[in-house]
């Protein structure tokens, strides 16, 4: 599937704008605060929900409080050959959306209409931030291909608060306590095992994948190892064809704990705990790569997800890279200008030199929420 046009009114800093686009690439370059990412987050509302992860009353500008919204943006459907429309409007801070002129509930409806994947600034964090970051990326990329992955990761969230909540409240022996975990215990163990499998299937196709696209990104240059890091089972090479035997592991790790759980009144072990190590050359990304390294190390992530769209679904997803290119050498802006092949891509740029190299594609410059084509 492809984008091929998109009308915006009153959308953040956009006044008015009407862009149709290249079937492959399409770049917005300008300097900050000029509308380019505010575009390609109209783009994303209409698929489901904005990157920026906000509510909709926020798009609205704040110099004309009482302006309608309204989006409508067009994209084929290969498989067709069809054009589909999805009108997006926000009047009187009621938001009403319909596809193919079928009105929609929510956004939310939207989603998986035409599949997108997007890079943020933010992803960085999957490097270097928190865990937990890294422990909802993946959770967000199992969710992609199977919504009974969220099934699974709330029953056990569920159990782990109850449990916590015994930790943080009892002041029962030890033996009391484990009478009163163990059927929080089971809970654990079991969706535990589940979620642990979820993510793994899909940790072994992105690690396999985002090493050889980081390869090509750096021209051979440089490598990327991933491991993934299970509190439990301490390996990721889990044989899940004899679940007694894990979930006896499980609940072994759980109950071994609980002198030192009795202390710190929360779980200490379990897939609420669980990492991901980046590796560049060898070494540990978050502690030694640059911010060029990081960038590339996040985007061939978010590749190695649109690789698993393409495979699964069978179709091409979009991509939107916001402010890929900085902090990049020539080599790597060279590679995403150039070689992200299959899916049409979106890239938004500050610097004009960026476009040095372009030889297809469509371009624009952004200023003060308008686009000239360049």
């Amino acid at each position: 599937m492809y984008i091929t046009k998109i009308i915006i009114q009153n959308f953040r800093n956009i006044g008015e704008a009407e862009l149709c686009f290249d079937k492959n690439l399409n770049i917005f370059v300008g300097r900050n605060a000029q509308g380019k990412t505010n575009l390609c987050e109209a783009i994303s509302v209409c698929l489901g929900s904005s990157f920026r992860r906000v509510r909709f009353s926020q798009y609205i500008p704040a110099e004309n409080p009482k302006s309608d919204v309204k989006i409508k943006l067009f994209f084929i459907d290969e498989n067709t050959n069809r054009e589909n429309i999805i009108d997006y409007t926000i009047c009187k801070n009621n938001l009403a959306i319909t596809y193919n002129g079928i009105k929609m509930r929510d956004a939310a409806e939207l989603y998986g209409v035409l599949k997108y994947v997007v890079f943020i600034p933010e992803h960085l964090n999957l490097i270097k931030g928190a865990p937990e970051i890294r422990r909802d990326y993946l959770d967000d990329v199992a969710l992609m291909q199977t919504k009974t992955h969220l099934k699974k990761l709330s029953r056990y969230n569920k159990g782990l608060k109850q449990r916590n909540n015994i930790l943080a409240n009892s002041n029962d022996s030890a033996q009391n306590l484990k009478n009163l975990l163990a059927p929080w215990n089971d809970v654990l163990a079991t969706e535990g095992i589940n979620v642990t499998y979820g993510r793994l299937k899909y940790f072994s196709f992105l690690k396999k994948c985002a090493a050889a696209i980081y390869s090509d990104l750096t021209n051979g240059a440089e490598t990327l190892g991933m491991e993934y890091l299970s509190s439990v089972f301490k390996t990721e090479r889990i044989n899940f064809d004899n679940i007694d035997d894990l979930y006896k592991k499980y609940i072994h790790t759980l109950e071994k704990n609980i002198g030192a759980e009795m202390k710190l009144r929360y779980t200490l072990s379990g897939i609420h705990r669980d990492d991901i190590n980046f590796f560049i050359n060898g070494m540990q990304a978050r502690d030694f790569a640059s911010q060029g390294q990081l960038r590339s190390a996040a985007l061939a992530l978010k590749l190695s997800e649109a690789e698993i769209i393409r495979q699964k679904n069978k179709t091409n997803p979009v991509v939107i890279l916001d402010d890929i290119l900085s902090e990049l050498d020539s080599v790597r802006r060279e590679y995403i200008l150039h070689h992200i092949e299959k899916s049409q891509v979106f890239i938004t740029s500050c610097n004009l030199d960026d476009l040095s190299s372009l030889k297809n594609g469509k371009a624009w410059k952004a200023e003060a929420g308008k686009f000239t084509e360049i």
